[in-house]
């Protein structure tokens, strides 16, 4: 990620001045130590419907780094909906302490720190490499994208690029059709990194723990329910039986 430095910094004495807090991507960067970090609102929003809603709705993560805990707040939105209660309804109290327990984490949020380039001198590296997980659950599914490097002398570095979780369908669903929901996400994300990043990608390399999907992808005789059928076609537009692998931990 190249940096563009913003326009009132340029003159900042940058051996001696502290510098300011800047927005990039929609994110606070801090320019003295290179990383994004994130500044919540401190308005405590009432305990209903709206105002979790709300409160979830203000956390701006377009890369994905707070989407393990973003995903738990939807979650427990979808169970607030599912249980019919009104827009500015209190909720019971057993939901305003899972509301109240999940807030909490907020607060560490902010003492997170993630650096803004992906990989140190990334102009130098000899080879990259884009790894992208997928997995899923009865409740959520995911991917994430990592993007590896090594630089002349054979030392490897890892980076988070992009990360993206949905929360799964109510009803419906098997397990094994949420991992190939996951396994198409990840190809989504790729796609989402090969059109905007600006780099030249040497190797795309797909991980899922679901030997079903690996099935399915390989599969070049079988006739699918459209639903499987769909999703298998955009993994073999995208992705091969050989770039796909099985990651078991």
């Amino acid at each position: 990620m190249p940096v563009i430095w913003p326009s009132n910094l340029k003159d900042l004495d940058l051996e001696c001045d502290s510098k300011p807090l800047q927005r990039s991507l929609g994110l606070s960067w801090d320019v003295n130590t290179d990383n994004f970090l994130f500044q919540l609102s401190s308005e405590n929003k009432p305990i209903t419907r709206r105002g979790i809603l709300s409160t979830i709705n203000s956390l701006y993560d377009p890369l994905g780094f707070l989407a393990p805990v973003i995903i738990q707040g939807k979650l427990l939105l979808r169970k607030i909906v599912s249980e019919t209660v009104d827009w500015d309804q209190p909720l019971s109290d057993e939901t305003a302490a899972e509301w109240k327990s999940w807030r909490d984490t907020l607060i560490a949020i902010e003492t997170l720190r993630i650096p803004r380039t992906y990989v140190p001198y990334l102009s130098k590296t000899a080879t990259k490499e884009l790894h992208v997980f997928s997995d899923a659950s009865e409740k959520a599914i995911a991917a994430v994208a990592y993007l590896r490097t090594t630089d002349s002398s054979g030392e490897p570095n890892i980076g988070f690029i992009l990360g993206k979780a949905k929360v799964a369908p109510t009803s419906g669903h098997t397990i094994p059709r949420l991992e190939l929901s996951a396994a198409v996400l990840a190809v989504e994300i790729t796609q989402t990194i090969v059109d905007n990043l600006d780099l030249h990608i040497d190797t795309v390399k797909f991980y899922t723990d679901s030997k079903v999907v690996l099935g399915y992808i390989s599969n070049e005789t079988r006739r699918f329910f459209i639903y499987v059928a769909n999703r298998v076609e955009k993994l073999r537009k995208f992705s091969s039986p050989k770039s796909m692998e099985l990651c078991t931990n």
